[in-house]
């Protein structure tokens, strides 16, 4: 039966749609349509890549496919879910490479397709369930894929939330530009994917839309305590509780007794000001960009950016052509790589596709992902037999940074004064990799000037350099980054006989197994925790939903066993975290010169994890049973009551 969406577009309109879809993915479309991997196998040849640009279909061959496709839509339902044989032969035409197939089931989950990766009870609901309370401490992308594991097994939770709304980082972070730096179209859950995006590169107010729409499909709204912030969570030995104590912005200091909690407070959410000399002298507006306070017009005004990094590329060529003066404090410059369709809204052929053609949504976010994961990897990890001039750590390494000068300056048009300025004197990725907002042609605005300075002091109406030169200033912009290294600062947490998590990670040394759990925490679980973030592209919402599966499993496993306490020993922690200290000595960021938020002051990796994203999704998809210590439920105290 032809399906409704269809009815009544005559060939000549939904040719018009299928003219404006991306080649490579109306082939896999059409063969999934058909049922027929024939067609892949005589014309797959000219997919180069995963990225929508990279093929090279003869004009013959690609309206041979449109029109081909078109028929499909017209005589074949588009809905019915397809072979996984079929989807497996497909998967190594995707990309113009075959695909590991040990990797295929991360791409059936990526795809919707089966069961993902959900948590089922091995057999019936545990009548135990009914005394467990999960805490979930935070609301943003993170907490709101845990609480919908938890909803979904039917496991008492609740989620606290210092802010009065969810979201996390995309409802804080409000500056203008702000946005997305990995593709929308896998910048989404795999179990609510959005075929919607207007933009490849999402905004933050669609982010944030789109987050709260999914939280209110999912109903999880009622489960959460908005302008609640934790003070601290401290293990209860006898009763093997963790009890955590909480307070309201109108100073309401409740108790809340849970058998888990997951910390799920993000890694990027406490803002890095440096401590400027004379800054609590300047008469003008200050803020950081996670801070911006939108009461400010910067229209006509003298505004200074400090800082040139992720936040920092994208207000700077958003603001620039409203202000005065943009004058950009830059203490090294960073490389920028260009993405043709990063600024690129989605065409209107194409979303229809997206939003009516399932499969074609499918094979669009699999390239998408395949695009985005890992991409750069070969030029991040450290080949010990390369030398070179130019600091590179490999040949790959070596002809990124040949590209990515040659980019800068093409950008650069006729300022090429502005070179030696912009150019990074360290290895590419030694930082995070910036996708160009335009900044190089921001630069060469009239109204822009860029100030190379690392020591910085304020006067009551201006800034002064390290050369001493005095520029007059209105409102200064802070992109100065987060303390990233300084994981779970916003609250205080006591684990086994009162141990803080602060004596045995300091100020920045954190450590955990899988970056998860933690030895003498029992039950206690971190999402996006120690050398989780991902440095080699990828995106971080499919992190949380790898997090939240491994957590919720192992609750699910502790219920079904019928235990009260699990915690990761101290061996397994070792032993993991010298596996991934050794894997680390092998990528860019421990051995580049170049200051980067990735190493904490004694120059190791805490944030960035050294394995591929099927590495690490494989390592968390069986809980390792020898690897926790657990409590059977008849040590734990009886009686224990949960207050709520």
């Amino acid at each position: 039966m032809k399906p409704t969406q269809l009815a009544g577009l005559t060939r000549e309109e939904l040719l018009a749609f299928v003219n404006e879809g991306e080649l490579a993915s109306e082939l896999l479309t059409l063969c999934e349509l058909t049922d027929d991997v024939s067609l892949a196998e005589k014309w797959s040849s000219h997919i180069t890549g995963p990225s929508p640009w990279e093929h090279q279909f003869p004009d013959d061959v690609a309206v041979e496919i449109r029109q081909q496709l078109v028929s499909a839509l017209l005589t074949r339902p588009t809905d019915a879910q397809p072979k996984l044989t079929l989807i497996d032969e497909l998967l190594d035409h995707a990309a113009g490479t075959p695909l590991p197939a040990a990797e295929h089931p991360l791409m059936h989950k990526e795809m919707g397709l089966g069961d993902g990766d959900e948590v089922h009870w091995s057999g019936a609901r545990p009548d135990r369930v009914d005394q467990l309370k999960v805490l979930i401490i935070g609301a943003g992308l993170s907490g709101i894929a845990a609480a919908r594991r938890f909803k979904r097994l039917g496991i008492d939770f609740e989620v606290v939330e210092k802010a009065d709304a969810s979201g996390g980082t995309w409802y804080h972070n409000t500056y203008p530009g702000c946005g997305v730096d990995i593709a929308s179209h896998y910048f989404s859950y795999s179990f609510a994917c959005n075929p919607h995006w207007s933009r490849y590169y999402a905004k933050q107010p669609e982010i944030l839309a789109y987050l709260r729409s999914y939280l209110a499909d999912e109903g999880l709204k009622p489960y959460m305590r908005f302008n609640t912030e934790v003070i601290s969570a401290t293990w209860d030995e006898a009763d093997q509780v963790w009890v955590v104590e909480t307070r309201t912005n109108a100073g309401e200091v409740r108790q809340i007794r849970a058998n888990v909690v997951v910390s799920a407070v993000g890694l990027l959410h406490r803002p890095a000001i440096p401590d400027f000399p004379g800054l609590a002298d300047f008469e003008g507006v200050a803020m950081h960009a996670a801070e911006w306070d939108h009461s400010v017009s910067l229209e006509g005004r003298r505004v200074a950016l400090v800082g040139t990094g992720a936040s920092g590329n994208q207000i700077g060529p958003a603001v620039a052509p409203v202000v005065d003066r943009l004058t950009v404090f830059q203490r090294s410059p960073h490389w920028n790589v260009g993405v043709d369709n990063y600024l690129q809204v989605v065409s209107a052929g194409e979303r229809w596709l997206l939003e009516h053609v399932p499969a074609y949504e499918r094979w669009f976010r699999a390239r998408t992902l395949l695009s985005q994961n890992d991409v750069m990897r070969p030029a991040q990890v450290v080949d010990p037999a390369w030398q070179a001039e130019d600091g590179s750590i490999s040949e790959n390494n070596a002809r990124m940074r040949e590209i990515l000068t040659q980019y800068i300056a093409d950008e650069l048009g006729d300022r090429q004064d502005l070179l030696p300025k912009v150019l990074p004197d360290y290895p590419p990725f030694s930082k995070r990799m910036l996708r160009d907002n335009g900044w190089y042609r921001m630069l060469r605005r009239d109204n822009v000037e860029l100030v190379c300075a690392a020591n910085l002091s304020f006067q009551p109406d201006g800034i002064v350099d390290a050369e001493g030169v005095k520029h007059p200033v209105d409102v200064a912009v802070f992109a100065t980054g987060f303390e990233a290294s300084k994981m779970l600062a916003s609250y205080s947490v006591y684990g086994r006989g009162g141990v803080s998590i602060r004596e045995l990670w300091g100020d920045d040394d954190p450590r955990a197994y899988l970056g998860i759990a933690v030895p003498r925490f029992p039950n206690f679980f971190i999402m996006y925790g120690p050398n989780t973030n991902i440095g080699t592209g990828g995106s971080i919402i499919f992190q949380a939903e790898t997090w939240s599966r491994y957590i919720a499993d192992l609750v699910k496993t502790m219920a079904e066993r019928d235990m009260t306490v699990a915690e990761v020993t101290e061996q397994a922690c070792a032993a993991y975290n010298e596996q991934l200290d050794d894997r680390l000595s092998e990528m860019v960021w421990s051995v580049s010169p170049a200051g980067t938020w990735y190493r904490n002051r004694h120059g190791r990796v805490t944030t960035n994890m050294p394995w591929t994203t099927f590495e690490y999704w494989a390592m968390t998809q069986q809980i390792q049973l020898g690897d926790f210590s657990f409590d059977a439920t008849e040590r734990a105290s009886s009686g224990t009551s949960l207050a709520r």
